[in-house]
């Protein structure tokens, strides 16, 4: 009967150390994103112009480069642009053209000066279609000019907020 007694509690001690517990943990992951905005900008043609109207201190007139909102969320406030561009041999304030004429770019309204080595303009968003406005004309920067065709790369990093 005592190994009755000894063997009971001794097969219920090994039955319990069979049962097993085991905590789980995960976590809950997610991003929450700020408001998108999309822009465009296409190529601007600054107009053809003899060589000899650049006599002294000729400017062409402004073209408008706009840069076109396809629409921005409405949690972004702030619309931060930072333009760059090579800039001209005989005037760094202006964008490269051909010799002795260069490009001077600014923001249209209200006017401020974009300049090759680095401008920030910051605007407020507009909706879908509204654009952000620059313009830009040919300027004579140096006595002698040459004739030629003008493609300058403009660049325009854009974040908002």
């Amino acid at each position: 009967m005592n190994r009755i007694r000894i063997l009971i509690p001794l097969g219920l001690l090994l039955c319990m150390s069979a049962i097993q517990a085991q905590t789980v943990n995960f976590n809950l992951t997610g991003t929450i994103t700020p408001g998108v905005c999309r822009f465009t900008a296409n190529n601007v043609d600054l107009g053809t112009y003899a060589s000899t109207l650049f006599t002294g201190s000729y400017v062409t007139p402004f073209v408008d480069v706009p840069v076109t909102s396809q629409g921005c969320d409405p949690l972004v406030t702030s619309v931060h642009m930072r333009v760059t561009g090579t800039a001209d041999v005989a005037n760094a304030a202006l964008f490269r053209g051909v010799t002795g004429i260069g490009i001077e770019l600014q923001r249209k309204s209200p006017v401020l000066a974009v300049v090759p080595a680095g401008t920030n303009v910051d605007f407020t968003p507009v909706a879908s279609g509204g654009t952000y406005l620059f313009q830009a004309r040919f300027s004579q920067s140096a006595p002698t000019v040459a004739a030629g065709t003008v493609s300058s790369p403009v660049t325009i990093n854009i974040t908002y907020n």
